[in-house]
């Protein structure tokens, strides 16, 4: 008899707990850490700032006003957008970030004029947004920014706005995928291409503003420029800056050419010593992958000068090479020449602490540039103790202190760095 009841009882226990988790599957395919939900606007409501939300199977949602610091991680699963009025609104002062290589479409019911609307930030890696067969757009902002990064596809249909920029905007574009549509800019937005590898085939320019309200800045590489040269220079007042995007990524504009110079740029690629002995930034330079990617900073007890702000990255590079004999990472990113299909440039130095945050604020915390050392050597020695002069300044990008002053022994700590150089013109 009581065997009888154990076996029950035990029948009862694996019911129960089957049942348990048939409910937690059919709480939605949302999760906020062990919590789910049927729908974002739930997923969002129940997050906090700095949360992530994970999708964890394919799913269709309405869309909603995200007011909080929010990461989407798709986790390669397709978001559906069906029966509803308006997108994804991305609330001032806010940002979302889009990750996990999954798809935001749009689906039966929506009517909205695009599927993402930023009046603060959002910032897609590695997302693809695909706006077909439903006559609206892809993304827009107004008074925000977008930022399009690594492998993301931006796809509407022709005629279709895949990127419409208004108000005072930004969008930031710097991937291998496609976009497809027409990119409208207006009223004072900037549009900044960093990349020409992109879908021409399917993309159009329309840069129409009125006289009262221009578009503010067109930025492209110089191949895109090329394409598309009739669209850009009929922006009017505009600025416009075609660059050679093979030999590094515009990290910033100071906004006049004061000092023979407005804008710094970093090379694409950390810096190695090939088999031969010679500096180079080109992955696909001979003995590049094997070669040294760490330098020191210079000699101990000697003080060369060197200071902190922007712009002064070459005249501490100038006072660090001084000695030839000193083979430090100053000297080699003054040896460094670049040849791309558009020129050769032989203008590199090693950054300033001052340039080295800018660097930082810029691309790595918008994950560009292929930044992924620990921490980055700069050309500001640190001189807190003036009787030693053994220390040297760098900047921490990937650990817990990111962004922070990383203070290390000039001699015996062998750091990445990354070659910057500066220029005025179009090139």
């Amino acid at each position: 008899m009581k065997k009888a009841l154990y076996v029950l009882l035990l029948a009862i226990l694996c019911v129960s707990l089957f049942v348990s988790c048939e409910s937690d599957v059919k709480k939605g395919p949302f999760r906020v850490g062990t919590e789910r939900y049927e729908s974002l606007p739930d997923a969002v409501k129940a997050a906090s700032d700095g949360d992530t939300i994970y999708l964890e199977a394919d799913a269709s949602t309405k869309g909603c006003i995200i007011s909080k610091d929010i990461t989407l991680d798709l986790k390669k699963h397709t978001l559906t957008l069906a029966d509803s009025k308006s997108g994804i609104i991305i609330f001032r002062n806010k940002t979302l970030i889009m990750v996990g290589s999954g798809n935001i479409v749009a689906g039966a019911g929506f009517t909205a004029r695009h599927l993402i609307h930023a009046l603060g930030t959002v910032k897609l890696l590695n997302t693809n947004v695909y706006a077909q067969g439903y006559e609206t757009g892809a993304l827009s902002a107004s008074s925000g920014s977008i930022v399009i990064f690594e492998s993301s596809h931006i796809l509407a249909d022709e005629g279709q706005q895949a990127i419409y920029l208004s108000g005072d905007s930004y969008c930031y574009i710097n991937t291998f995928g496609m976009i497809e549509g027409t990119v409208k800019t207006e009223g004072g937005s900037v549009v900044d291409f960093r990349n020409a590898d992109l879908s021409t085939e399917k993309l159009e320019f329309d840069c129409s503003s009125s006289s009262y309200n221009p578009v503010k800045a067109i930025r492209v590489s110089t191949a895109l420029y090329d394409i598309y040269q009739t669209s850009f220079d009929a922006v009017g007042e505009a600025e416009r800056l075609n660059y050679d995007h093979e030999a590094g990524i515009v990290f910033y504009d100071k906004g006049n050419n004061d000092d023979g110079w407005r804008y710094l740029m970093a090379a694409n690629n950390d810096m190695h010593i090939r088999a031969d002995n010679e500096p180079s930034v080109n992955p696909n330079d001979p003995g590049y992958a094997e070669g040294s990617n760490g330098f020191n900073f210079g000699k101990p007890g000697k003080f060369y000068g060197t200071d902190t702000i922007i712009g002064v990255g070459p005249q501490n590079t100038a006072l660090l090479t001084a000695d030839p004999s000193d083979k430090c990472g100053a000297w080699f990113c003054d040896r460094l020449t670049l040849t791309t299909n558009k020129g050769t440039y032989d203008d590199w130095f090693l950054p300033s602490i001052g340039e080295l945050q800018l660097m930082y604020q810029n691309l790595r915390t918008n994950y560009i540039g292929a930044l992924d050392a620990e921490f980055y050597s700069s050309s500001t020695e640190y001189d807190y103790d003036y009787e030693e002069l053994k220390n040297a300044c760098t900047l921490y990008f990937n650990s817990p202190y990111r962004g922070q002053l990383h203070v290390v022994d000039r001699v015996n700590c062998y750091c990445p760095v990354r070659p910057v150089r500066r220029f005025s013109d179009s090139v």
